[in-house]
C-alpha cells in the first residue's frame, strides 16, 4: 500500500470559495494530465497551471494545479494539488475521476505518515501537525508550530546525546575494566542537565492541559443572586433561563469563551441553598459543589439588595484555596447598609458592585479572567507535549534518576547501569519514531483528519 498513489480532500467539505484536492505518489503528475487540460508538455514544479477538469468531452470545473517533485514535497513523494470550486458534488466527482485513473482514497493522516516515513518529519513533528490543527488557543497553536519546526525534537536530541555519551563511557569502562590507565569519565553533569530539562518540560504539564482544555471558571452563589444573568452577559447570548423563582437552574450549564486567545470554560451552576428543594435540585447542588472543587477560579456572587445569608458564608468557606472574585450583584437595587455588611463580612476581599441584568461594571469579571492568564508562563518560552509524549518522558526521567542513584552508590561501570541507559535510549526512539511498534504508529496517525 505504501507504493499506492493516494488522494483526499485537504480542505473541510462543504460550500466555500475553494476546495483543495491533494494527491501523493508516483502517478500524481500522470493523473493530473489525464483529467486536466490544456497543460504544457513540461510541467515546472511548484508552479500553478490553469486548466479545466474534464471527463471525456465534458468540462466539470475550472481549476489551478500545482505539481511537486520528490523529495521537495510535503510527503517526500511526487505530489499534486488541485484547487477548484468547493461544491460537494463537483469535488466528489473529481476525486472519483482521480481514483478511476489509478489512485485510492487516503487513510487518515496518510500524507503525514508518508512524510514521516520519508524522513521529512520525525514522529514528534508529525504529531505537532495534528496538534496544531486541533489547538484550542492561539498560544497552543504557536507552541505546536514551534514543535513542528523542531523545538521538542531538538530538546529530545540533546537528551539522547547525553545518554549516548554516558553509554559510551560506561561501556568502555566495562570492556576495559582491568586497564588501570582508563579513568572514570564524569557523566553526572550530562545526566543532571538531562534531568533538569525533563523536569522543566514535565513541570509545564498543567500549562499544557490549560492550552488543550482551557481554564475552568465557575459562577457560584446561592439561589437567585443572578448567576445566570452574569453567565448570559459574559457569553453575549441567552444561554441560561432567567427567572425570579429560586432553583430555576437545576444542573450546571457550561459554555466556551475565548479571551486574549485562550479558551475558558465558564460554568453556570445550580444555586446553593439548604433545607429545601426536591431531589433533582439537590442533585444539582451536589454537582455545583463538585464543580467548585474542580474550578481554576470562581466568580462568587452575592445579592447587594438582600441581607447576607448563612449559605453565602458556607459557599465562601469552600473557596479558601481558590482564585476568586467577589461580585455584589444588583447594583441597581443595592442598599448601602447591605453593601457595607458584605464588606464587613468579607474583609479580605474587594467587593465589586455589578448589575448583570443591566451590564454595569462587568469588565471587572472579564479583567479578572484575563488576569489568570498573566499568572501563567509565557507561551513562547514553553515546550508543549501531548499525553503519549508525557508518559514516555516520565518513564525516561525515572530511568535517568535511577542511573544517577546508581552512580552515587558506586555502581556506575556495571552492566545494570548500561542496560538502564539502553532502555532510556529506546524510550527516546519511541518518542522520535525511530523505534516504534506498528500498532502505536497506527494509533498516532489514526487521530489525523483525512487529507493531512
Amino acid at each position: 500500500m505504501d507504493d499506492d498513489t493516494i488522494v483526499a480532500l485537504a480542505t473541510p467539505p462543504g460550500r466555500a470559495g475553494i476546495a483543495l484536492i491533494r494527491i501523493s505518489g508516483s502517478q500524481s503528475e500522470s493523473i493530473v494530465r489525464k483529467i486536466i487540460g490544456p497543460l504544457p508538455a513540461e510541467l515546472e514544479a511548484r508552479r500553478s497551471y490553469h486548466g479545466f477538469i474534464h471527463h471525456q468531452a465534458l468540462r466539470i470545473d475550472e481549476c489551478l494545479a500545482v505539481i511537486f517533485k520528490a523529495p521537495r514535497s510535503y510527503s517526500g513523494e511526487d505530489m499534486a494539488e488541485i484547487s477548484l470550486h468547493s461544491n460537494l458534488f463537483v469535488v466528489e466527482e473529481v476525486i472519483g475521476l482521480i481514483c478511476a485513473c489509478g489512485a485510492r482514497s487516503a487513510l487518515p493522516g496518510e500524507f503525514t505518515f508518508r512524510a514521516f516515513k520519508n524522513g521529512k518529519l520525525d514522529l514528534l513533528q508529525a504529531e505537532a501537525v495534528n496538534d496544531l490543527i486541533l489547538a484550542n488557543s492561539r498560544a497552543g497553536a504557536l507552541m505546536q508550530f514551534n514543535n513542528l519546526e523542531g523545538r521538542l525534537s531538538k530538546t529530545v536530541a540533546s537528551l539522547r546525546a547525553a545518554l549516548v555519551q554516558a553509554a559510551i563511557q560506561i561501556e568502555t569502562r566495562i570492556e576495559f575494566a582491568e586497564d588501570q590507565h582508563i579513568e572514570a569519565t564524569e557523566t553526572a553533569g550530562d545526566l543532571a542537565a538531562a534531568t533538569v530539562a525533563l523536569e522543566k518540560i514535565l513541570g509545564q504539564s498543567r500549562f499544557n492541559e490549560i492550552l488543550n482544555q482551557g481554564l475552568h471558571v465557575v459562577i457560584a452563589g446561592r439561589v437567585n443572586v443572578g448567576k445566570s444573568s452574569l453567565f448570559n452577559a459574559l457569553l453575549l447570548k441567552e444561554r441560561s433561563i432567567i427567572s425570579a423563582l429560586p432553583g430555576t437552574t437545576r444542573d450546571y450549564i457550561q459554555e466556551n469563551l475565548v479571551l486574549d486567545g485562550f479558551p475558558f470554560h465558564v460554568t453556570d451552576m445550580a444555586g446553593i441553598r439548604s433545607g429545601s428543594g426536591d431531589d433533582i435540585e439537590k442533585q444539582g447542588m451536589e454537582l455545583s459543589l463538585a464543580k467548585i472543587a474542580q474550578a481554576d477560579a470562581v466568580l462568587f456572587m452575592v445579592d447587594a439588595s438582600l441581607p447576607l445569608a448563612e449559605t453565602d458564608m458556607q459557599i465562601y468557606k469552600l473557596l479558601a484555596a481558590k482564585k476568586r472574585l467577589l461580585l455584589a450583584n444588583k447594583s441597581d437595587k443595592a442598599l448601602a447598609d447591605i453593601v457595607k455588611s458584605v464588606k464587613d463580612a468579607f474583609p479580605e476581599e474587594t467587593v465589586h458592585l455589578i448589575s448583570a441584568k443591566n451590564g454595569d461594571n462587568l469588565d471587572v469579571a472579564v479583567n479578572f479572567m484575563k488576569s489568570l492568564l498573566r499568572q501563567m508562563p509565557e507561551a513562547c518560552g514553553q515546550t508543549v507535549v501531548n499525553l503519549r509524549q508525557k508518559m514516555l518522558l516520565e518513564k525516561l526521567l525515572k530511568r535517568i534518576k535511577r542511573i544517577e542513584q546508581m552512580q552515587i552508590e558506586g555502581l556506575e561501570a556495571t552492566e545494570v547501569v548500561a542496560e538502564e541507559i539502553r532502555q532510556g535510549l529506546s524510550l527516546i526512539g519511541e518518542l522520535t519514531g525511530t523505534i516504534v511498534p506498528g500498532d502505536i504508529l497506527q494509533g498516532v496517525f489514526a487521530k489525523f483528519c483525512i487529507g493531512k
